[in-house]
């Protein structure tokens, strides 16, 4: 790395004698020679191998010693940011975050106009605005520029000629990034991370936002500049894909939780210019064997389905590329990835839609992957026995229900057998499944009321057992949620009857002369009286 030696300059202004102390500091966490880097390029790569050298590695001990790195690290990054705006105030440069200005993208390769050709020495002289100026040292292998073990920094664009990396604004552009991997690395509560660790962390974070002149990081991410809005998460993306490839994303964990971390701050319709780079690592989590990574991974794939026109994911086949990555999951045991994957797919179901066919025409039922999700859901309910599960399941199919609409009369026979079944089951001081039941049961009888009188028996004895059930043992329940069984059977017994052309009414007129029970009675007048 090309460097200017020494930190000190005679004639350089104060607050620039700051600005490259704090870069002598950063140096000094990566074990190399206290210098000052003499270009923007090489400012960016020092900035880039701080990050790289505070992060978690593959070994699980090095994670003990990760907090101490990121801690200095977030220390010597909070001092630059600090001197950088205090040189941007004196020099009245505005700061601005990456892409805002008007010059080209931030350098990570190290280059120069003046350089020679290999092997041979060179001498460069650096001049910064404010006039200060000094002759950069020769770099050799035996200068110590990289510490034992230091990791490589991702490299990508290329260099800006002719700025010094004094600049103070430049510097910010250079840190932002950076700062924001490290941030988003290590302020969240991970193994890799403590309490001291966290809190610099988040301290630096509001510096940065601070200096740069953003509100919250969603901002910052999006930038000023109205041309090419998000350029700081392009620019991160950059950063983070050599370490989000199939080979590599499993070395660097604190990448997925950064990548998620931005991702989840640009909203639509920006998402949709970036589809093709943040598709892939998603798509990569979610088929982890891991329930934690498949779990981030399936987030981050509903954050693109809520923020990309459904005409670019149906675009090249992603929607359903996406919809069997998603349809894999509904086999698994975890209830973590179940509850995050179905209401991935109930949002997903809009893009899949197809149109109805035309009069006459044939369209098989598999065809629709909703059809097929609720069937594959029914048929797991069945069988399940755990109670996690069947509340989980529970709590979807309304929704799920509603997504199909007049179709669900194609699961009829297993849709209500399973309905009968949850309702015999007792689920708990909240009732969560059977409360949820019996809301899929209401929209059934609303979707599909031309077959429901054949059902009318197996429906009427399922209700009035669960009514009784509620009625007969007041403190199986708290108040709230026996007053909630009890309006929710009550409704759907008066549906019944609505679509049943009163044949309810006529089978009940006779219970509230022989039932002791007072709030089943009531119940029954409230169907008796409805009009």
């Amino acid at each position: 790395m090309t460097v200017l030696s020494g930190s000190y300059v005679p004639g350089m202004a104060a607050q620039e004698q700051l600005l490259a102390q704090a870069l002598t500091d950063l140096s000094a966490c990566l074990g190399r020679s206290t210098a000052v880097p003499c270009t923007l390029a090489s400012c960016a790569e020092l900035l880039q191998a701080v990050v790289a050298w505070a992060a978690p590695g593959t070994d699980p001990g090095s994670e003990q010693g990760t907090p101490g790195k990121a801690a200095a690290a977030a220390r010597a990054f909070a001092k630059l940011l600090e001197a950088a705006r205090a040189a941007s105030r004196d020099g009245d440069s505005p700061a601005t975050a990456p892409g805002d200005s008007a010059g080209a993208e931030l350098p990570t390769s190290v280059t120069s106009e003046n350089a020679e050709a290999p092997g041979k020495s060179a001498s460069l002289v650096v001049q910064s605005k404010s006039g200060w100026e000094g002759v950069v040292a020769p770099t050799s292998p035996e200068d110590g520029d990289e510490a034992p073990g230091t990791k490589e920094a991702p490299r990508t664009n290329p260099d800006i000629s002719g700025v010094g990396p004094m600049d103070p604004q430049y510097v910010l552009r250079c840190a932002t990034v950076p700062v924001l991997l490290l941030c988003g690395a290590h302020i969240q509560d991970k193994p890799w991370t403590d309490c001291h660790s966290r809190a610099l962390a988040k301290q630096l974070l509001q510096t940065l936002l601070e200096v740069l002149n953003f509100k919250s990081v969603a901002d910052l991410i999006k930038g000023n500049n109205q041309d090419l809005p998000f350029s700081t998460f392009r620019e991160a993306l950059g950063l983070l894909g050599p370490l989000l490839c199939k080979d590599t994303w499993e070395s660097h964990p604190e990448a997925k939780l950064v990548f998620s971390w931005m991702l989840y701050q640009v909203p639509r319709p920006w998402l949709s210019d970036f589809l093709s780079r943040v598709m892939p690592p998603s798509l990569l989590f979610s088929d982890d064997y891991k329930p934690e990574n498949k779990v981030l991974g399936i987030c981050c794939l509903h954050h693109i389905i809520k923020n990309v026109p459904a005409a670019d994911l149906r675009q090249y086949n992603r929607a359903m590329v996406v919809y069997h990555a998603l349809r894999n999951h509904l086999y698994t045991t975890d209830a973590e990835v179940i509850e995050v994957a179905l209401p991935c797919l109930l949002d997903l179901f809009p893009v899949l839609q197809k149109p109805p066919p035309a009069v006459g025409a044939y369209q098989k039922d598999a065809e629709n992957p909703s059809d097929q999700v609720l069937q594959l859901v029914l048929t797991h309910m069945e069988m399940e026995h755990k109670i996690v599960m069947r509340r989980l399941y529970a709590r979807n199919l309304p929704a799920l229900q509603e997504r199909l609409g007049v179709r669900v009369v194609r699961h009829m026979k297993r849709l209500l057998r399973v309905i009968v079944s949850y309702l015999e089951v007792y689920d708990g001081p909240e009732e969560t499944a059977r409360l949820c039941i019996l809301d899929t049961l209401q929209g059934t009888i609303k979707y599909a009321w031309p077959r429901i009188p054949s059902r009318l028996p197996l429906l009427l004895k399922a209700l009035l057992k669960l009514i009784y059930e509620v009625s007969s043992d007041p403190s199986q329940h708290s108040l709230p949620v026996r007053e909630a069984l009890l309006h929710s059977a009550s409704d759907c017994l008066v549906l019944l009857d609505r679509c049943c052309q009163g044949q309810v009414k006529i089978a009940l007129e006779g219970i509230p002369a022989i039932c002791n029970e007072p709030l089943l009675v009531k119940c029954i007048n409230r169907v008796l009286h409805d009009t």
